[in-house]
């Protein structure tokens, strides 16, 4: 009976993360947002990845007065994980669209003490981002550009954001898990050079089982 139970669940996360990786093409946005927006908080809070969101913020060598925005943040895990940081005294903002998601990262930054160093918006990213040009110095994005229909308008529009001499951190799939992303290593070192600012680094990062990390220093 256990095995059932476990394959039961098992099924159940792999259908949630396929209605994630392919945004709902299969079976409508409005399922795929609502499976996101009530299943999400528990699905993505069940355990923080904190260690190696510090191991790869290390990578970067980050001076800690950044102003960080993290888009597609989930319960804003790498947000809390960089202003929960000693020597971090810049500003972090997590966004993303389900309005369930952020009011548990912003309940969980309060509970921290963080609230003066993150907060947490709800955002709908395919729409114009409400944030001012050259906001930030660094711009994560895991998990969700390879699921949109226009991924290279919205480097263009992470590009209008990202203040000069500025990081790009995006998500790479990578084995199995790339079957479903359209987005390989050439594809970024394409068109991320065809932002129109001066690129001075592309590199792979390792990061999880599934993903490397695209970083992207531009001059």
């Amino acid at each position: 009976m256990i095995w059932v139970i476990w394959g039961l669940v098992g099924l159940l996360v792999g259908g949630f993360l396929f209605i994630l990786m392919t945004d709902g093409r299969y079976f409508g946005k409005t399922l795929m947002y609502w499976v996101y927006n009530r299943i999400g908080p528990a699905a993505f809070g069940s355990r923080s990845e904190a260690r190696d969101w510090q191991n790869l913020l290390a990578s970067l060598h980050l001076r800690g007065d950044e102003q960080v925005l993290d888009v597609g943040t989930a319960v804003g895990d790498l947000p809390l994980t960089i202003a929960a940081q000693a020597d971090f005294h810049g500003h972090t903002i997590g966004i993303d669209w389900s309005p369930r998601m952020m009011e548990a990262a912003n309940a969980e930054a309060e509970k921290r003490g963080l609230s003066a160093r993150v907060d947490f918006r709800v955002v709908d990213v395919r729409q114009p981002l409400p944030f001012n040009d050259i906001s930030f110095d660094v711009i994560f994005c895991f998990g969700l550009i390879e699921t949109l229909p226009n991924a290279q308008a919205v480097l263009q529009e992470f590009s209008r954001l990202l203040k000069p001499h500025g990081i790009l951190a995006l998500s790479l799939y990578k084995g199995r898990s790339s079957w479903s992303a359209a987005l390989d290593l050439k594809w970024y070192q394409t068109h991320l050079a065809n932002l129109g600012r001066p690129l001075q680094e592309i590199q792979t990062l390792p990061f999880r089982n599934s993903q490397d990390v695209v970083v992207a220093k531009f001059g």
